[in-house]
Formats: structure tokens, C-alpha cells, sequence
């Protein structure tokens, strides 16, 4: 019997595993999560916990790390990216340029509603 967990935010269906079966039967319970790679773990029909072998746990936490890394590969790449920027020729030049500039508005600002 397969059933998507309940109160979770799983996306793939998971067997549910009677917290009594683990109790009673730790070597059933051990042999159907090896079979299965994950279990839900029930009580009153209710997901408790999630029950993963280790092969399922090390998978997920690659998962994330190569996740994490890519994230953190692109962030690298965007801040190399400006930081070279200053490492033009001309930055200084144009930094300078940018700070003389003086700002002016089309319009008068408005305050919101609020003010």
C-alpha cells in the first residue's frame, strides 16, 4: 500500500510504516525500509517521521551540497563579474565622474498619502 504523506510537502509517494511495527517488529520494519529506500512513519495515520536508508541519506544531502554549491558558483561568478568592472582602466575615471555628477528630478518629489 503506497500513500502520499500527509502534511508534508513530499512530492513522491511514500509506504506508510505503522509506528506498532517498529516496535514490535524492529527487523520487518528494518527489511521494508531496505526494500524501499524510505518509509513514512505513522501513528494514528499520521506522518510522523520519515524513515530513510542510508544510501537515500547520503543521496539528499549530495543533492543539497551540489545545490548549495551551485548557487554559491553563481553568486561568485556575478561578483567577479562587477568586480572586474573596477578593475578597468578607466574605472577610477569614471567612478569619479559618476560621484561629481549632480542629481536632479524632472518634478518636484511628492510625499505619499501617508505624509
Amino acid at each position: 500500500m503506497s500513500t502520499r504523506v500527509r502534511e508534508s510537502s513530499a512530492a513522491y509517494p511514500l509506504e506508510p510504516l505503522p509506528a506498532t511495527t517498529v516496535r514490535r517488529d524492529w527487523a520487518t520494519a528494518k527489511s521494508r525500509l531496505r526494500a524501499k529506500g524510505a518509509l513514512a512513519l505513522t501513528s494514528h495515520d499520521r506522518v510522523e517521521a520519515v524513515l530513510l536508508d542510508p544510501a537515500a541519506y547520503e543521496a539528499l544531502v549530495a543533492r543539497a551540497e551540489a545545490a548549495d554549491r551551485a548557487l554559491l558558483d553563481g553568486l561568485t561568478a556575478r561578483f567577479d563579474a562587477r568586480l572586474s568592472a573596477l578593475k578597468n582602466p578607466d574605472a577610477a575615471t569614471r567612478l569619479r565622474a559618476a560621484f561629481s555628477r549632480e542629481g536632479h528630478f524632472d518634478a518636484a518629489p511628492r510625499a505619499g498619502d501617508s505624509f
